[in-house]
């Protein structure tokens, strides 16, 4: 009979910690999620219109919840303007979500030009032949054929030079739709955080994109 009981407690114990492992699991951690907008100006800097390219893939309810912080929120004057007068252009709203509770924060609404390829449209991850990793802050001129130009790291990343040259080709390939005042294709400012993943599988000869 006492053995029954210590098998017993043992069995209620592994259900407990089974039941506790369980629900740890069931607890995720909130994450970011990166949608853009069309936005457009008129002459007296007010939001005249708000698009989503993507609203077919996102919850009705979801949409309405940013149309509402876009509508309600002061944006971002691009750099080097003093108003959104007649501005066409990208927008980047950054939000997280707390898959617990099904809530989401608006963090960050930025204007710039807005990547075609929705793939292109998250933080990029890039495999460089080498020893070096990191998670680096870029920023490069969008002209008005909607090309990046130049792509520009932070220094305080101190990565190796030939990043940039990663950089140029990865982000040089990419199409925007450039940034438009009074109906004028204008240059605009895009930057993003890039994830680079050292690849040392082989001996570099030189730093590549991968992927």
């Amino acid at each position: 009979m006492k053995k029954l009981c210590i098998y017993l407690t043992l069995a209620a114990s592994l259900i407990s910690a089974t039941a506790i492992s369980q629900e740890a699991a069931a607890t995720k951690s909130p994450y970011k999620l990166i949608v853009w907008a069309d936005v457009g100006f008129d002459e007296s800097s007010q939001l005249l219109q708000i698009v989503f390219p993507e609203k077919e893939t996102l919850p009705a309810p979801f949409v309405g919840f940013l149309s509402n912080s876009i509508t309600t929120s002061t944006l971002t004057t691009p750099e080097n303007s003093e108003a959104n007068k007649q501005l066409e252009s990208g927008l980047r709203v950054t939000v997280e979500i707390d898959p617990n509770t099904s809530r989401a924060k608006i963090l960050s609404r930025e204007l710039m030009p807005r990547p075609l390829r929705s793939e292109q449209q998250i933080e990029p991850l890039i495999r460089v032949k080498g020893e070096w990793s990191g998670r680096i802050f870029v920023t490069c001129t969008i002209n008005r054929n909607g090309r990046c130009s130049k792509p520009k790291i932070d220094p305080s990343a101190n990565a190796p030079t030939e990043i940039s040259k990663v950089l140029l080709a990865t982000l040089g390939s990419w199409r925007f739709a450039p940034q438009k005042r009074a109906g004028i294709q204008v240059d605009g400012e895009f930057n993003t955080w890039v994830t680079i993943e050292a690849d040392n599988s082989a001996p570099p000869k030189s730093f590549g994109k991968q992927i």
